[in-house]
């Protein structure tokens, strides 16, 4: 499993109807790569709550159970995202279409990202963020909505 961070990457719609193997989220609101390999586990390992396993990634990675709310927090916009795809040959076909530059640093924390991240995913308090946002996705099993 491939996750890369881009930058200035320019959103098309047209992407999501190439049928490929990946998911775009908003890297704005990830909690560094281990956020992301936290959804993908829970997407591997917990009961679906979606039909497919790249929209599985978003629904956990955005901790919502339902699939607007977790597009309208994560999904893909125009700027800085985070690609996940099973192979080169797929990132390869998305940044084609996306365009921006590889960089991985617009996955990692900040004062400004960490203040928008604890904002978005309702987290109060101290403690380390990324791993309260895992605990908001590990939690989304006990709630039914």
């Amino acid at each position: 499993m491939i996750i890369r961070g881009i930058k200035n990457a320019k959103i098309n719609q047209d992407i999501f109807k190439l049928k490929l193997p990946f998911q775009i989220l908003n890297a704005e609101l990830i909690a560094t790569k281990k956020h992301v390999l936290h959804a993908i586990n829970q997407a591997k390992t917990k009961k679906n709550i979606t039909n497919s396993f790249w929209m599985e990634i978003l629904v956990r990675a955005s901790a919502q159970r339902q699939i607007s709310n977790a597009i309208k927090l994560l999904g893909a916009k125009d700027g800085n995202v985070c690609v996940v795809c099973e192979n080169e040959e797929v990132l390869s076909k998305v940044l084609e279409i996306i365009g921006g530059e590889v960089d991985d640093s617009v996955l990692e924390l900040n004062e400004e990202k960490e203040k928008k991240i604890r904002e978005a995913f309702d987290i109060k308090g101290f403690g380390n963020v990324v791993e309260r946002v895992c605990e908001k996705i590990a939690i989304m099993e006990l709630r039914k909505e």
